[in-house]
């Protein structure tokens, strides 16, 4: 008997998790921007089209209904079914683990759908009309997973007496089992909700044909067609993310998660106005989630973080609360207008400077690799602090950039900390303070701080070379004011992307 995974239609698609390298706080604001690196680790949607077992429900299907059931095997009683009428373009949960709700990914199957039963019609009336054996109905099963690192894995190396370090986390299962509910898992701060999302969005408008395959592979996401593809994948994407956390944020999760690595510029809240409730007919769903609306102003330059350099995170396992954190610092620029605009003016010309500093060095990579690739070998085995007092750097174009990455990053820092002891939130606070000098004295970094809005619960480092990434770890690992771990993930430039179901037999194994 051939599987169900193997005898029906499937679609799977990847979304990026992120790092705010630069620009917490400022990215709220459209006349600032952001430095966002998109990360190798990945959330993943997988739609199949299938016979579902109704046997056991008591829900009275309608003949314009098909069935959707939808799982995430990491966590504790995830599972939740789903009823999407055709007819009347409305999705009704009639069973669940826990007789709980998820919002996104409700609010996604409500809003995707609903577009894909307008945008293309007819695709989703053929799925109830299908020939499936009695007791069973033609519908979607989708599952949900997510790389390790966007979940604490720290209890899951306590219990095999594991020691917190890549070694042990590059030991775990892909996709392990978290052995907690999605409400208690201990998160990592990379955007899993943003990625769940953009995955889920792109997964369905592929499955139906509303895009197509191409639109989304990485060698064609340039044409013209795919362009608006993207677009359409994150303006649905932003828009069921804003929905369902109940405000219009600033976006830069999502978009990473479409698009990569990038400088964003957030996009004019009033776009999403109108169709902000649950509510909203489809017309004003459809006008505010197409690629043709002009209320769509993001901003999105793709970025690399240059040649040799790499990027290490770490989860610290204490947390912080970003959502109070900013309204703090909003109050706190709102009462001080005048001191609040100046001090982001100068945190928005250094974290432009960083961008700056990176373009300049990827230039010097390719305009003469030797001498780029002898100054990255130079500086790898020195402390930053060492760089521009050596007499050889005079006249070296790389090490000179170098040193003004460091600059750059040391003066992000300072006005870090200014914001935060001016409006009274912990962005960067001294425990950080002091991990993150002490990374900065290891041969080889050229750059460490706090991401996104900052706090307690994580920070990130760029290396010159493996070596100075495994420094890196030990001195974490080595940290006794905090518990300090690595995660694996590293940059990447890729955003959403659809994938080969055939390379992901694990993926496809759950399914059955």
């Amino acid at each position: 008997m051939t599987s169900a995974a193997t005898d029906s239609k499937i679609t799977l698609t990847s979304a990026p998790g992120k790092v705010l390298v630069v620009g917490g706080y400022l990215v709220l604001d459209r006349n600032h921007t952001g430095l966002v690196v998109g990360t190798n680790a990945c959330l993943y949607s997988t739609v199949q089209t299938t016979a579902l077992d109704l046997s056991n429900s008591d829900y009275a299907f309608g003949d314009a209904d098909v069935p959707i059931t939808v799982i995430s095997p990491q966590f504790e009683s995830a599972w939740w079914k789903y009823a999407f009428d055709t007819k009347a373009n409305t999705l009704t949960q009639y069973d669940s683990a826990d007789q709980g709700s998820n919002r996104f990914i409700q609010i996604v199957l409500q809003t995707t759908l609903a577009l894909v039963n307008t945008r293309s019609p007819g695709a989703l009336c053929t799925l109830p009309a299908n020939p499936a054996p009695a007791q069973h109905r033609v519908g979607l099963k989708i599952l949900l997973t997510a790389d390790n690192d966007f979940y604490s894995q720290r209890e899951a190396l306590a219990k095999v007496g594991a020691t917190l370090i890549s070694q042990s986390l590059e030991q775990l299962p892909a996709m392990a089992k978290t052995g907690k509910t999605l409400g208690n898992v201990h998160k990592t701060g990379l955007g899993s909700s943003a990625a769940m999302v953009t995955s889920l969005v792109a997964s369905i408008l592929v499955h139906f044909g509303v895009l197509s395959k191409p639109d989304l592979c990485e060698n064609n996401k340039q044409s013209c067609t795919a362009t608006k593809g993207m677009q359409l994948v994150h303006n649905i994407a932003q828009y069921a993310h804003c929905l369902a956390q109940g405000k219009v944020g600033s976006g830069f999760d999502v978009s990473a998660a479409v698009y990569g690595s990038h400088v964003y510029r957030r996009f004019s809240p009033t776009v999403l106005e109108a169709a902000m409730s649950e509510n909203s007919s489809i017309a004003e769903l459809v006008q505010a989630t197409s690629p043709e609306n002009i209320g769509w102003n993001s901003e999105v330059a793709p970025v690399v973080i240059p040649p040799r350099l790499t990027l290490r995170l770490a989860d610290v396992d204490t947390g912080s609360n970003t959502p109070s954190m900013v309204k703090k610092v909003l109050l706190w620029q709102k009462s001080n207008p005048e001191q609040a605009a100046l001090l982001w003016a100068s945190l928005d010309a250094a974290n432009s400077y960083i961008g700056q500093v990176w373009s300049s060095l990827v230039e010097a990579s390719c305009s003469n690799s030797t001498e780029y690739n002898s100054a990255i070998d130079w500086c790898s085995v020195r402390p930053s602090s060492e760089w521009k007092n050596d007499m050889d750097a005079v006249g070296n174009p790389t090490r000179a950039l170098l040193v003004n990455l460091v600059d750059g990053i040391l003066r992000v820092r300072q006005l870090q900390r200014e914001l935060g002891e001016n409006a009274g939130v912990p962005i960067e606070p001294p425990k950080q303070t002091r991990l993150l000098d002490a990374c900065m004295t290891v041969p080889g970094v050229c750059m460490a701080a706090v991401p996104g809005a900052g706090g307690y619960d994580a920070i990130f480092c760029i290396v010159l070379s493996q070596a100075a990434g495994n420094a890196v770890e030990r001195v974490w690992s080595e940290w006794t004011e905090m518990s300090v771990g690595p995660l694996l993930a590293k940059q990447a430039s890729s955003g959403v992307s659809v994938l080969d179901s055939k390379l992901y037999p694990s993926l496809m194994a759950m399914l059955e």
